[in-house]
């Protein structure tokens, strides 16, 4: 009886589809599972790790931000003591929710860490998301309010423009910003000069401002209604300090007295203060849009974590290994072993 089973069984290994029915064609699609399974899994901890890093960096950095909006006494100026507080709250909140990502991290069973991590995780998903829209949104609009040199700007080219008036009018205000001749001559309303003579030069009182005030000087105000095409500079500026769609202009006669407003300002270098913003605006959107991406690839390793992935079995004994060995060459399952039972062979 022994040898016609082996004989029967030498028999049908010949068979052409005889590897249909072997145990070992079935492994290596269950091979290939396990590769996959074990790849996400050390993707989606390698994006929990990193992303609670970058959580712990963000939060410090904001914190330090609002202590420093609280100390220096030039930020203190520009900053409100309320925002400060709302900045250093914010960036401690940060550093808590980086806190359940590294027990999410070191404790992979515990899924009440990895689910309270993905949701805030798909909380800055959605808000970088919708603040990307919005960049991309303002930086169209800031460049079509450009090209119509800030005249009847509605909507989004509104928006943009009213961002740009509070910044100039802020910057003014700090300042204490004068705008003199070259006669070094300045408008004032006890005495209002008429005399034009090109090129300004816009000074500061507050010595804080000097650098900025060096700054619009260089890239356009000195340049600004010079004799070779002074009459195209002209044009531009007066029709856009004309413009009362977004900013209303104040009453002055000459163009020195114009000058000496903020929109004076703006509208003598409106294309440099354009282009400086969209320069951050520019950044602004490709790092939010970045984030979006990866906050998103965050919250989908989360939810396998969470949901799919399953813990590693634990590691097979040499003991086990030989007492499967007589039952893997026949194709047959091992039975059930009782705890402190003896390993006998077949």
């Amino acid at each position: 009886f022994f040898f016609a089973r082996r004989g029967r069984r030498a028999l049908l290994s010949l068979h052409p589809l005889a590897f249909l029915a072997s145990p070992s064609s079935a492994a290596p699609p269950l091979a290939h599972m396990g590769c996959c399974a074990d790849l996400f899994r050390c993707s989606s901890l390698s994006l929990l790790l990193i992303s609670a890093l970058f959580y712990t960096l963000l939060g410090a950095g904001i914190v330090t931000l609002g202590v420093l909006a609280l100390t220096l006494p030039w930020a203190k100026i520009i900053v409100p003591d309320w925002y400060a507080g709302v900045t250093i709250g914010v960036g401690a909140l940060i550093l808590f929710v980086a806190l359940f990502g590294y027990l999410a991290f070191c404790r992979k069973k515990n899924k009440c860490s990895i689910s309270i991590y993905m949701l805030f995780c798909l909380l800055l998903c959605c808000t970088t998301v919708a603040s990307t829209v919005v960049l991309f949104r303002y930086s169209d609009a800031l460049h079509l309010a450009k090209e119509s040199k800030f005249v009847n700007v509605t909507d989004w080219q509104r928006e943009a423009s009213e961002s740009l008036k509070e910044g100039v009018e802020e910057i003014w205000e700090e300042c204490g910003a004068s705008v003199y001749n070259s006669d070094s001559v300045t408008y004032t309303d006890e005495f209002q000069v008429d005399a034009d003579t090109p090129p300004y030069e816009l000074r500061c009182t507050n010595s804080d401002f000097d650098d900025v005030a060096e700054s619009i000087n260089d890239q356009c105000l000195e340049a600004a209604f010079n004799d070779e095409n002074f009459d195209e500079d002209n044009t531009d500026f007066l029709e856009c300090y004309t413009s009362s769609s977004w900013w209303a202009p104040e009453a002055r006669s000459s163009t020195l007295g114009k000058l000496n407003t903020p929109k004076g300002v703006f509208c003598a270098c409106y294309e440099e203060f354009a282009d400086f913003v969209d320069a951050y605006f520019f950044v602004g959107k490709w790092v939010s849009f970045g984030f979006a991406v990866f906050f998103g690839l965050t919250f989908l390793g989360c939810c396998y974590l969470c949901c799919c992935s399953k813990p590693a079995a634990p590691a097979r004994t040499s003991q086990q290994e030989y007492a499967q060995q007589p039952y893997a060459q026949h194709g047959q399952q091992p039975p059930p072993q009782q705890k402190g039972a003896t390993i006998l062979r077949p």
